[in-house]
């Protein structure tokens, strides 16, 4: 078995995330220990013995898992003698773990040496420092392709867009082909979401479960046109509150994003309130004060990431517009309080409803 450790799980080794290529092979980190010598020797400490053990736990008993070593020394001695004191430690590493059970078939073994020391070892504790083995326990995990295309939701023409795959511990992005068509290789199992955009259109955003047999999705979005509108997805307020949920806040960069790269539109940011079994109410009421403060915590964000004031006004719609007015659900009903965008023509609002008053340019 040849184990390769692909930049994806190499940020799960060092703790980081962030953008990461697409992962290339089928082995993630569940735990890592560090384990130190004394000055030329092998013999394995309490500390050390007592790190395996909790390294592996139950894991011994799985077959996909794998144990990855790799140890070192400092500079004192030649270079040859060094590489053979790092083989022995692997060595010693490795009988360890196979008289705990764990089987000689899923252990590699690499011998660094001297070659790439954590410290300075012009200092005994620098020394000590590079004197060590780095155990890693991994996963084997299955892969898969996701496939998809994406089209013009008013048109159903193919179109090439910027895709953006997202999960808990690595991202990464694609373009589809000029055929609308798109695939992606990931462990199965995970869950990602994936972002969809393109100059000219709205944004599009899913979350998905990537598992073997899958079938192809199909991702339209919506073109901007004059009139058109759309919420901001994954967009939810607190209850009685212009709060955003946590997991909402992220949308936010996703919004000026979508204002940057359609850099001549101008919108009405439009707010909406949760008041299902009510009949529509009064500008006055502080429900419609409410959708009015949820759009301007928008417009006001905006404003903050660079976006001018000029191609932008907000209105709340109080609980005018719920998209269930016999809400019922919990669901249902964070989809009542939600916020939209619209496409306006120069200084008219394009609503369902005339707007009570308009905030000005300058934002009021």
């Amino acid at each position: 078995m040849i184990f390769r450790i692909c930049l994806f799980t190499v940020c799960l080794l060092t703790g980081k995330t962030g953008i990461a290529q697409m992962p290339y092979d089928t082995l993630m980190t569940i735990r890592q220990v560090t384990i130190y010598f004394d000055f030329g020797k092998d013999a394995l400490s309490t500390a050390s013995t007592d790190s395996l053990l909790f390294l592996v736990g139950e894991d011994r008993t799985m077959e996909d898992r794998w144990i990855d070593i790799v140890a070192h020394t400092d500079s004192i001695g030649t270079e040859k003698a060094n590489h053979a004191l790092a083989q022995r430690r692997s060595k010693a590493v490795a009988d360890f773990l196979q008289k705990m059970e764990w089987p000689a078939t899923r252990i590699r073994k690499t011998a660094i040496g001297e070659a790439k020391p954590l410290a300075f070892n012009d200092t005994e504790e620098g020394r000590q420092a590079n004197r060590r083995a780095t155990i890693t326990l991994l996963k084997r995990r299955v892969l898969t392709t996701i496939q998809g295309e994406i089209q013009d939701d008013s048109t159903g023409q193919s179109l090439v867009a910027d895709i953006h795959i997202l999960a808990r511990e690595w991202r990464d992005s694609l373009q589809s082909d000029t055929s609308g068509k798109f695939h992606y290789t990931l462990p199965a199992g995970e869950v990602i979401r994936i972002d969809v955009r393109r100059p000219g259109h709205f944004f599009s955003s899913q979350m998905v479960k990537a598992m073997p047999g899958l079938s192809p999705l199909e991702i339209r979005i919506q073109p901007i046109v004059l009139g058109a509108s759309a919420d901001i997805q994954n967009f939810y307020f607190v209850g009685d509150q212009a709060i955003l949920l946590p997991k909402s806040v992220p949308e936010l960069s996703v919004l000026h994003q979508f204002m940057t790269i359609n850099p001549t539109i101008i919108v009405e940011i439009a707010g909406h309130v949760n008041l299902p079994w009510q009949p529509p109410v009064d500008s006055t009421t502080r429900h419609f004060n409410l959708s009015m403060r949820r759009a301007k915590f928008v417009y006001d964000d905006l404003i903050q990431r660079g976006v001018s004031p000029h191609r932008m006004t907000y209105q709340g719609y109080g609980n005018w517009e719920m998209r269930f007015p016999n809400a019922t659900t919990a669901r249902q009903q964070e989809l009542n309080r939600r916020v939209e965008i619209r496409i306006l023509s120069t200084g008219e609002i394009i609503s369902k409803k005339a707007p009570l008053y308009m905030i000005g340019k300058e934002g009021g």
